[in-house]
């Protein structure tokens, strides 16, 4: 399998998996106060499955980019800095709806813990699955390159 080929997949299918999760994922547990009453919406916010899969698309969308105007050699070792770019851009994609709104007071006292936490949590994912990919394109050239009998 060439290279281009094998990191295309690699971007790709974390997509395909979220896109996947997208329909089934519900509404995340109310944590603000109920709408007062006679009003029909304090704060819209879109879903959690949507939002990752916005930002994991403009990640994947710089990655194809540059898989293409890279060689794969550098290609390699620009893809280790993508869960932190993921983690970047998950918080610009929160950054609006928060300043809008004028919650980012709230939300670090309320949740800056947890969103820490999510945000380390996420990379070590990414560095992980990184690493399994690598794994896998280090054992398809061991076969590739193994003399057959």
């Amino acid at each position: 399998m060439r290279a281009r080929t094998f990191y295309t997949l690699v971007i790709l299918l974390p997509a395909v998996a979220l896109a996947a999760v997208v329909p089934f994922a519900g509404t995340p547990a109310e944590m603000a106060p109920p709408v007062p009453a006679g009003a029909t919406q304090v704060w819209r916010y879109p879903r959690f499955a949507i939002r990752e899969l916005a930002t994991f698309g403009l990640v994947a969308v710089w990655l194809l980019w540059e898989l293409r105007s890279r060689t794969p050699a550098d290609f390699a070792r620009l893809v280790w800095r993508a869960p932190v770019a993921l983690a970047v851009a998950s918080v610009l994609m929160l950054l609006p709806f928060v300043l809008v709104h004028g919650a980012a007071r709230e939300l670090v006292a309320d949740s800056g813990g947890r969103i820490v936490l999510r945000l380390i949590v996420r990379i070590a994912i990414g560095y992980a699955y990184l690493g399994l990919a690598e794994f896998v394109r280090t054992r398809l050239l061991q076969i590739d390159l193994a003399p057959t009998a």
